[in-house]
């Protein structure tokens, strides 16, 4: 039976209540958030209001998406986790290499390595993290990854990226937990989901994210969800890129053709979009302000039910 691996251990699918996938609630330095500090949010207290404030509004679980060696702080996502009552899937796999020093111990890992990694820390607990980069922790915490976190560039999965991709879907493959794809807009994700099919991944098991940082032209979208897998829908309340409005009219259409059970909501959070950092709004945001907007928009409880809570249960449950 497949279960939610969280870092309070296993749950069932159908213990999940309202859900978002792609989060981000604590993440040490990285070099990308030496050039972008809302990329940091290592502040213990200030995640935790945040989360207790998301439990308090109605949230039950989310998945954080720091991958391994870049910032990821699994005992920390533990503490946070239990401290709040929220259910927390922490990821494996890996970000966009800026993420990673130059001296990062990741980078000497070949496929298999990499593979190795990923699967040992699904199956048996994450490393730790360390504030040096060029050596790699030796002992495993108690606490189980339960997703695996991939990422391509606009230019899609190429080089080094393929490598990573490969080692990522392998091992989503074997230890049985979806895998989200990090992209740029949506750029160059379809060769990337075929390099994902053929190791093995059925489109069920596969998120693809970000995709709707553009949200005006439609094809990206009826393309990538014509190959069954999830959309991953977290640009919400992200104005830089667009509006509310413009994000319920994409919603609208991909209801009208046909995928309301391949539609995922988060946020993707930054401490620029903490309202405990300082940020614009908060975790809270879909349940208090946008899920309200879409009902006024028409959109029926059933479908709203799919968005926040349905659909995760099956992505989980495979």
């Amino acid at each position: 039976m497949f279960h939610v691996q969280t870092v309070s251990g296993p749950i069932a699918p159908d213990a999940l209540g309202h859900s978002q996938i792609h989060e981000h609630i604590f993440v040490h330095r990285t070099p990308m958030a030496e050039k972008n500090p809302a990329l940091r949010l290592d502040d213990p207290a200030r995640s935790l209001e945040e989360l207790r404030a998301y439990r308090a509004a109605g949230g039950g679980f989310l998945a954080d998406a720091q991958p391994v060696a870049a910032g990821r702080d699994a005992e920390r996502l533990g503490a946070l986790s239990r401290e709040s009552g929220v259910a927390v899937a922490a990821s494996t796999g890996y970000h966009l290499l800026g993420f990673y020093p130059a001296d990062c111990w990741v980078h000497s890992l070949d496929e298999e390595g990499l593979y190795d990694l990923y699967c040992g820390e699904l199956l048996e607990g994450m490393l730790p993290w360390r504030p040096e980069p060029d050596r790699r922790p030796a002992q495993p915490t108690a606490f189980r990854a339960g997703l695996v976190k991939a990422a391509i560039p606009a230019e899609g999965a190429e080089g080094r990226y393929a490598v990573l991709l490969r080692a990522a879907a392998r091992a989503a493959v074997r230890c049985g937990v979806p895998l989200m794809l990090h992209t740029e807009r949506g750029e160059n994700t379809l060769p990337a989901l075929e390099l994902c099919f053929r190791a093995g991944l059925t489109p069920e098991r596969l998120i693809v994210c970000h995709v709707d940082r553009q949200a005006a032209d439609f094809g990206p979208h009826d393309a990538i969800a014509a190959t069954g897998v999830y959309l991953d829908y977290d640009t919400i309340g992200r104005f830089k890129y667009h509006s509310d409005e413009e994000e319920v009219a994409l919603l609208r259409h991909m209801c009208e053709r046909g995928y309301t059970q391949r539609l995922l909501l988060s946020l993707d959070t930054t401490a620029q979009r903490m309202a405990a950092y300082g940020g614009e709004i908060s975790l809270c945001y879909l349940l208090e302000r946008f899920l309200p907007r879409l009902e006024a928009a028409g959109f029926p409880p059933g479908t709203l039910a799919d968005f926040t809570v349905l659909n995760c249960r099956r992505l989980f449950a495979g």
